[in-house]
Order: C-alpha cells, then structure tokens, then sequence
C-alpha cells in the first residue's frame, strides 16, 4: 500500500475499520514464528517464570539483612548503654587531692601539713601511691609510712582505695630558706581505676611563704675604697627564737677580687666557711673577716654571707644577707713589697725586707702626708725591728708612723710626687702553739696613706689609701734519728764492739714533728751506705717502709700529718734494722750505718714544699748507754 493511500484511510472522515489489515510481507510476526516448536515456546515461558523467582528470593535476602542490621544495631546499643554506665562509674574530676597547713612560715620552725585524698567513684582505685614533690630546703622528719626518693621528693605507699572514701598523708617537716622564700609543696595521687587498665594521676600543689627566720644575721662592709685596699667584713648572727639550733655554719660568697687574709675567729673549712656548733635560744656572736679587695673603678663588689646548716652531705640556708662596696680612685696611692716580692712565704725565724712606695697621683698637691703600717702578729720579733732612724714605733698598737718630720716631702706632697720608705723585722723562731686552732699564720701588713686635704663625700667613708700584703708563714718539720744496739722495740744481736767478718745488727729510731700546718705528702727517705743491709724488720709492723736493694734507698711514706704533732700529740716514729758485717779495712773505725735522713712534706696552707734533715748516723751511739768507751769501732776478730 501506497503512503498516499494509508495518508487518506487516516484523515478520511469514515475510517476504514479494518485499518490494520495489510498485505503480508517477510515482517509479519506470522512468518517469524511459523516453524517454532511448542516445546521452544514452553521454554520461553518458563525463562518467564524465572525472573519472577529471582524477585521473590531478592526480598527474602532483603529481609535477612534487615534482621542482621537489627541484631548490630542492638548490640552496639547496648553496648553504648554499658559503656556509658562504665564511664559514668569513674571519674578523674572525682578523685580529690588537697594540701592542708600554713601557706605562712618561720624558717627552721617545725611544720605540719596534712594530705588528703578522696574517691567519690563507683569504683575502687588500685594500687595507689601519694609522691610528693618539694625543693630542697623542706626538709621532712623521719616517717615510716614515707620513703624518701631523694632530697626533693617522697613516696607513700596506700594500695587500694575503696568507693566513697578518704584518706591522708602527714608531712612533719622544717623549711630552711631565707626570709622572702616563696616554694611549692607539690602532691600526686597515682591510681588505677578497677575498671580501666591504664594509669591516672591526679595533683594538687601549695605555695609556702617564708616570712621570717629565728636565725638572724647582719653583714657589713665598707661602702667605697680604693683597688687595692684592705677591707674588713663584720658578721653578726642570733639565735632570736625558741629552739636550740644544731651544726650551725656561717658560709661567705666573696666578692671578686676578695684576697682573704685572716677572721676572728679562724675559719673553719677553707677561707670561707666557720662552724659555730649549736646555737641556744637568745645566743649571739660576731665573726670579722679581714682582707683586700681590688678592681676596677666604679665597679659594685657584691658579699654574701649565709648562716644554715649541712643537711645530707648539702648546706641549708636559714638566712642570707649581701653587703656591696664601690671600687674608687683615690689621689693618693700607695703599695708594699715584701722580700721583693708581692706575694710572701716566710719560715720562722727569717727576716722580712718591707719597701712601701708611695705617691700623689692627683691633679693638685696634698699637705701633711701621714703614712702607717700596722704590724700587728704573735709571730713577730718586735726586738729585732730595724727603721733606718726613721719613724715611731707604738708597742701598744702594733703601728708605725712616719710624718714630715721624718720625710719632709710629707709636708706637701706634689702631683705626681712620691717616695719610699722601708723597714725590716724577724720572725720569732718558736710558735705559740697552745691548741689545735693555733695553725695556718698569716702575718697582715697594712700600710696607709692620707692628708687633710683629700676630700670625704657625703654618706661615704673618708677615701684613705692603703694596701695589705699577708705574709704565710710555712710550717716547720722536725726530724731526728737515733741508734741503738740495746733496744728494747727490736732485739739486735752480734759482737759490741762490731768484729771484722761478723754481723752486728742495730735499730734505726725515726722521728718527726710538723708544728703549725696541716702538710700531705710527707716522707721521710736515706741512702744507706754501701755495706750496709735492711733486714726487713720494722716497728709497727704495718708501716709503709721501702726498701730499693739496687740503690739502698730506704723510703718511709707517712702521707698526711696534722698541725701540732710532736707538740699536741705524740711525735709519729718508725723503727727498722739494719746490719753490717766490717771489713778489716774498718778496724779502730766507726762504721756508717745510714746517710742524710731527708723529712719532705706539702704546706697545705702556703703551697710550699718543705724539708729537714737530720746527720747521718754511724756506731757512735751516743743516745745508747749501753755502748761504752769505744765500743763502737772496729775490732779484729
């Protein structure tokens, strides 16, 4: 059928009923399934049958999910559920830890500090430990429920704390720190709650005030001098409370360019350190340190002294105070020299060479000039004092004084004007040694210089120059030695008088003294002579003697000795023998049994090394009664 036909059967106004009626063609659904089976169209029908199963199975599936999604949902509900009333059963913020006592304190009073703790949880707390964290100026009294873990911390063991209890710590203890001290007293609560694994801390901490101390102390100083010149420091110290204080220490940080020279009283350890002992309630003292200081001009030199106790191998401070002096340029100036040099060690009995040389270093000149020297020692031969016919002695304040009369440039002393002066004097040979505090002589030479005209600032000292030189005094060693045949420390044995071609033995005593400082190294050393044998005997038997057998070298190691030995306790002795068998060459002949005892030692307070001998020692000996007339040469046999 045309289009043109098919176009005019839709639009005409009586359609043709039978519209869909055509021709056949090869695309009529008719031709397509002539030939197909009934069983192929059974097939077809049931693939049919199968997508409409499939549909069926996909909502069961559906369903089964939905189920599992539900059960998952549950559990992670009431999981969370559990979870939450867990968690709700602890927490830190119900775990309370405070500190109880006075934020307000006296150093070295004894204070009480209570620390508590509490669990306001559902759950017990295990394992819990209190540790307490503090500096080292608190200082906890001994307790057996707290172990100390060092100087600035402790533990206490509690164990377990159950639900809605409490529980507290006492800390007995005494702060040691100066007025002013702010600290902290710092408490951890360590824990493990019963329903967790892990570790929980919980803290708390108290700031402690020092307002005062019952140990009062006061330093002071000059508040200017000139570089150079010597200086006094002047401490006082009491004991203004209630309760005796124990071990008490005075300590001094000096300033730089502090030279100390000497204190009353001496000091203790070193130059900057005096044990006072124990201090009783309303007791007082005073301690005045003198010596030089040097610097620059207009330099702050800052002292500070300390006043505590030694704690565990630590000083403790009760209180500290500071003194500062001003470094100044004074118009005149004036140094010393002793024995050509500035820095002096002398040995009792020797001489002292003083030059003082001194001058105008100022702009305008200065009239009657005075210069002193304040010699003022135990150690001193005041008799043996040589001034040149020039200057005043003063026997009762140890002072020299030169004048104009003396000097004539004295009287005005130019700019750039100056001079010298000199003197000498003698140690005395023997040591006033009374107690073991009489050690370490320093003997102060102090020269000053001043006139009228150099000005005195408002609120300063009056600017005088002056310069100080402290000269040490060395220890003194003694030694001897003596020889006996008839000795009762060692028995000795062989013909007296000694027989060509036999052998005779005898006892070498050894002695030795060190008078006024303490000296390390110290020995005692001979060569004995060839011919001459150790036997090996010594008293005590456990001294450090040596014997070098290719040399002869007899060496007895003492090591330390204290001041005073020999003078306020027992000289130190050893005793060792020798034996010697004469030759025919020696007979009508002493025999040499040791040479020159040499006794070497280490000042420990003037850093020089000392020595004694004592002569060699032959078979005339005159200390052993026993050897008679000429017992001690030679005979034949």
């Amino acid at each position: 059928m045309a289009l043109s036909e098919i176009k005019n059967k839709l639009y005409k106004k009586e359609a043709d009923s039978n519209l869909s009626q055509h021709d056949k063609t090869e695309f009529d659904t008719e031709g397509i399934t002539k030939g197909v089976s009934s069983e192929e169209n059974k097939q077809e029908d049931q693939w049919v049958e199968e997508k409409k199963g499939f549909i069926e199975e996909q909502k069961k599936f559906i369903k089964i999910g939905a189920i599992i999604l539900s059960v998952i949902f549950f559990i992670v509900a009431v999981g969370g559920i559990v979870y939450k009333i867990r968690q709700s059963a602890f927490s830190e913020k119900k775990v309370i830890i405070s500190i109880e006592g006075k934020t307000d304190v006296e150093s070295g009073k004894f204070i009480t500090y209570e620390i508590k703790y509490k669990n306001d949880n559902r759950v017990d707390l295990k394992n819990a430990s209190l540790r307490l964290n503090y500096p080292e100026s608190l200082r906890p009294e001994v307790d057996p429920n707290l172990k100390a873990q060092g100087l600035d911390n402790s533990i206490a063991e509690i164990g377990d704390i159950k639900a809605h209890t409490e529980g507290k710590i006492i800390l007995n203890s005494r702060i040691y720190s100066p007025k002013g001290t702010l600290l902290y007293l710092k408490a951890e609560l360590l824990y493990t709650p019963s329903n967790f694994n892990s570790q929980f801390t919980s803290s708390n901490q108290l700031g402690i005030n020092v307002t005062s101390t019952a140990m009062n102390m006061e330093i002071t100083g000059p508040l200017n001098i000139s570089n150079g010149d010597a200086v006094d420091y002047l401490i006082t110290y009491k004991n203004n409370g209630i309760e005796e204080f124990g071990n008490v220490r005075v300590k001094l940080d000096y300033a730089e360019g502090f030279s100390f020279s000497s204190s009353e009283p001496k000091v203790s350890e070193g130059e900057n350190i005096w044990h006072l002992g124990n201090l009783s309630p309303g007791e007082e003292g005073k301690i005045v340190i003198s010596g030089k200081l040097e610097g620059e001009k207009d330099q702050i030199k800052k002292t500070k002294a300390e006043l505590g106790t030694v704690s565990q191998g630590q000083f403790v401070s009760y209180n500290e105070e500071t003194t500062e002096t001003k470094i100044i340029r004074s118009p005149l100036s004036i140094i010393q020299v002793v024995n050509n040099n500035v820095e002096v060690r002398a040995d009792a009995g020797g001489e002292l060479f003083v030059e003082i040389q001194y001058g105008n270093t100022g702009e305008l000149g200065l009239s009657n000039v005075i210069i002193t020297e304040k010699i003022d020692s135990p150690m001193l031969d005041y008799s043996s004092l040589k001034l040149n016919r020039k200057g005043a002695f003063s026997e009762e304040t140890k002072t020299i004084t030169w004048k104009a009369s003396d000097f004539p440039i004295l009287a005005n002393l130019e700019a750039g004007a100056g001079g010298k002066i000199s003197f000498s004097i003698k140690l005395k040979n023997v040591f006033p040694i009374v107690t073991a505090d009489d050690k370490n002589f320093s003997i102060p030479f102090l020269a000053r210089i001043d006139s009228p005209d150099v000005p005195t600032p408002l609120e300063m000292n009056k600017i005088i120059a002056g310069n100080k030189v402290d000269v040490r005094v060395n220890s003194k060693l003694v030694v001897d030695a003596e020889g006996y045949y008839n000795d009762s420390v060692i028995g000795n044995s062989g013909p007296i008088p000694p027989t060509v071609g036999a052998e005779t033995t005898y006892s070498i005593h050894w002695k030795v003294m060190n008078i006024s400082n303490d000296v390390a190294d110290a020995k005692v050393e001979t060569i004995l002579p060839t011919g001459v044998v150790y036997t090996g005997k010594k008293y005590p038997e456990n001294s450090n003697l040596t014997y070098d057998e290719r040399n002869n070298k007899l060496t007895w190691v003492i090591g330390d000795i204290s001041s005073g030995m020999g003078i306020l306790t027992a000289k130190r002795e050893i005793v060792f023998q020798v034996k010697i068998v004469p030759a025919s060459n020696q007979q009508n002949q002493p025999v040499a049994l040791t040479g020159e005892s040499v006794y070497s030692a280490r000042d420990l307070f003037t850093g020089a090394n000392l020595s004694a001998q004592v002569d060699a020692k032959d078979t005339r000996l005159r200390e052993d009664s026993g050897i008679a007339g000429t017992g001690y040469k030679v005979i034949a046999n």
